[in-house]
């Protein structure tokens, strides 16, 4: 379970977040499945910060069965896979509420899990522990709204080392709120910074659709929405 890929996306402290890292949500729907590639259309920017409706106010419910499928760019040599990640199960996770979202990619699966605010709280693989950060980290803080920033303190856990405790800050950092092209389509996202990581969170359709670590075009990773399903309520 700990090959390369495995780690690079288990260890929180190098990562900020673990994406898809993150979670996949469903934002009010109730009418069947949509599979997408989809365009985010033109929701005036004034709405933006009024209208609940779009996701900015308060984190959306994952709704079981959804389906996001990324593709994972190592930027310094051009290598890409497939990371497909499916909300299986709400449950507790260290006497949390918690949300387990399936992940599999090149060489294995296992599980990132998330509070009830979206935010990552500890990874789940055959049977046992991985890792935990403790209460959370913060990317998240509702409601969210552009020049918004704050620290996250955390103490991130990695128990293949015999639960040595590591306290961590990163700060984030609401940008900009602008169009994103992905696979998947173009999209309104915010754009938020979190330490060394940049991800564009959508409000649309209440998740991440691409995250960038590091410098781009060098030693950095590139995570973009190609396709999606989500499940009625």
């Amino acid at each position: 379970m700990k090959g390369d890929a495995e780690l690079r996306t288990l260890k929180a402290m190098q990562r900020i977040l673990i994406i898809l890292v993150l979670a996949f949500i469903s934002v009010g729907c109730s009418g069947g499945v949509y599979i997408g590639k989809q365009s985010s259309g033109n929701s005036p920017i004034n709405n933006f910060y009024t209208d609940e409706k779009i996701g900015a106010d308060q984190p959306s419910v994952l709704v079981m069965g959804s389906k996001f499928i990324y593709q994972d760019t190592n930027l310094s040599n051009g290598n890409i896979c497939k990371v497909t990640m499916v909300v299986k199960e709400k449950k507790e996770f260290e006497k949390k509420r918690a949300y387990w979202i399936e992940v599999n990619r090149e060489g294995g699966s296992y599980f990132d899990i998330y509070d009830m605010n979206l935010n990552w709280i500890g990874s789940f693989a055959a049977g046992k522990e991985l890792e935990s950060a403790e209460p959370c980290i913060r990317v998240f803080k509702w409601p969210l709204r552009v020049g918004k920033k704050w620290d996250s303190d955390y103490t991130s856990r990695d128990y293949s080392e015999g639960f040595r405790p590591s306290p961590s800050k990163v700060t984030v950092n609401i940008q900009a709120y602008e169009d994103i092209t992905v696979p998947a389509g173009t999209f309104k996202a915010l754009r938020i910074q979190a330490g060394k990581e940049m991800l564009w969170y959508v409000p649309s359709i209440g998740w991440v659709v691409k995250e960038q670590i590091g410098p781009y075009g060098k030693d950095g990773w590139l995570l973009e929405l190609v396709e999606y399903t989500v499940e009625a309520k």
